[in-house]
């Protein structure tokens, strides 16, 4: 066929990505988050368990008895120092209220302890009330999004719930006893909004934080049995082995699509591609399929090796000897169909630094605006699940899942359609673009 057949073409886009230097960096970044992350921490098996043991671990559950003096201790240290932690985008914050919202806060622990001004005062020391005026905050990578559940147990931000060193001088205080279970929680949304968001107290974070309980042994063994059961062992490895690489497919694979798609004009070639017999439909899809298929070579080595680690650790037990590639064709490949199309699009139409740049934002988002586990919604880029465990929880949203899943597949067509759209205009020496639209209108005449 004149001007090559697709698979040629296809052939040829591979060898590109193959030995671009973007894929090779691409793919080692993928093979370290696969060996630090996942491989390393998947250092046994999970141990079944027995009735009569000391303890089978923690778990997050609303017992309003527990959650509520533990927030109020909490609150009140934090309003000692006025220094309230704050995990408004997933980063640690910091917050030091003005006097104005520390009397309002002061409000908000009067109306829960039934104590008055004056006895709230005690708890204040003077190096503190030097800091009343002040409004400083400061920033530090961390906060929920950074811990990681790598066995049934519940994480929180701060395991104690307390701030700094336990004091001997503080007084005694009692949650007064007309406050509804209700009405506190109003109350801590109220304290979250002074404080900025995402604080402890707020309705996203204040049962992990505040209501841990130990599990008992029936919560325990219906866990176990569903991990080797209905997850068949290696199901729910491969989650927990989605959830990690999914975070890198959400912003890498645009650094390669943009790779490519610029490699053409900086080796000069741009003429010699426009004149090419092959439509520019051809010439997209190819380089497209080139650019998914390469990327997922990675993907599937790393699930290979995940599932036979995993594998090694259960001898003997019923499991599902291809739940890592399904998962990773169902989970992750819809991720880097998205990523990469966008890549392509938003370089043809604009620039590869414009393509990274919102990109990288859209990563930066969904990364720290959904929880670990727990959370999927229908248009988040990113899907997490980091636990081996709830998962009653994911089929409980997989309706969800499926649909984010079908979503984005559908999204990559639609912009690889649009981008070989581009591409022949530009082919037929028409200028269209976000250059040519700023051009067109610095030339517009001056009213």
């Amino acid at each position: 066929m004149k001007g090559g057949s697709f698979f040629a073409l296809y052939i040829r886009e591979c060898k590109k990505v193959l030995c671009s230097l973007t894929f090779l960096l691409y793919a080692a970044a993928v093979f370290a988050m696969f060996y630090t992350q996942f491989y390393l921490e998947v250092n046994g098996p999970e141990i079944e368990p027995k009735p009569g043991e000391s303890g089978y671990g923690m778990v997050a559950r609303e017992v309003p008895e527990i959650l509520m003096p533990r927030a109020t201790e909490n609150l009140l240290w934090e309003y000692r120092s006025n220094s309230y932690v704050a995990y408004p985008i997933g980063f640690y914050k910091e917050v030091r209220l003005k006097e104005k919202d520390r009397q309002k806060m002061a409000d908000i622990i009067c109306e829960i302890t039934g104590m008055t001004q004056e006895e709230l005062n005690r708890f204040e020391g003077k190096e503190e009330n030097d800091l009343d005026k002040s409004d400083k905050t400061s920033f530090e990578v961390g906060g929920e999004n950074g811990i990681r559940e790598i066995d049934n147990n519940s994480f929180v931000v701060d395991g104690t719930g307390n701030m700094g060193d336990e004091d001997p001088s503080l007084p005694e205080y009692h949650i007064s006893e007309s406050m509804t279970y209700e009405r506190f929680r109003e109350l801590m949304r109220a304290a979250d909004d002074l404080i900025g968001g995402g604080s402890r107290y707020s309705d996203k974070y204040i049962v992990t934080n505040f209501s841990n309980v130990p599990k008992t042994y029936e919560e325990a063994r219906k866990e176990y049995e569903q991990l080797t059961k209905e997850d068949k062992v290696t199901g729910s490895y491969a989650r927990l082995y989605c959830d990690y690489i999914g975070v890198m497919l959400g912003i890498l694979p645009v650094f390669v699509a943009v790779s490519l798609m610029q490699l053409d004009r900086k080796a000069r070639m741009e003429a010699l591609i426009y004149s090419r017999c092959a439509s520019s439909a051809r010439i997209i899809f190819a380089r497209y399929m080139a650019l998914v298929s390469v990327m997922f070579l990675p993907i599937i080595i790393t699930a290979g090796i995940g599932q036979a680690r995993v594998m090694g650790f259960y001898q003997g037990m019923d499991m599902d000897l291809f739940a890592f590639a399904k998962e990773a064709l169902i989970w992750m490949l819809p991720s880097l169909m998205a990523v990469t199309a966008i890549g392509m699009v938003i370089t043809e139409f604009a620039s590869g630094l414009v393509a990274i740049l919102l990109q990288g934002a859209w990563w930066f988002v969904s990364l720290f605006s959904g929880g670990l586990s727990g959370e999927i919604g229908k248009f988040s880029l990113i899907i997490r699940h980091n636990s081996l465990y709830k998962r009653d929880i994911l089929m409980s949203l997989y309706g969800n899942f499926l649909f984010n899943r079908v979503f984005f597949t559908l999204l990559a067509v639609l912009l690889v359609m649009l981008t070989a759209v581009i591409y022949e205009e530009k082919r037929r020496g028409r200028n269209i673009g976000i250059r040519f639209f700023v051009k067109n209108r610095k030339n517009q005449p001056a009213a």
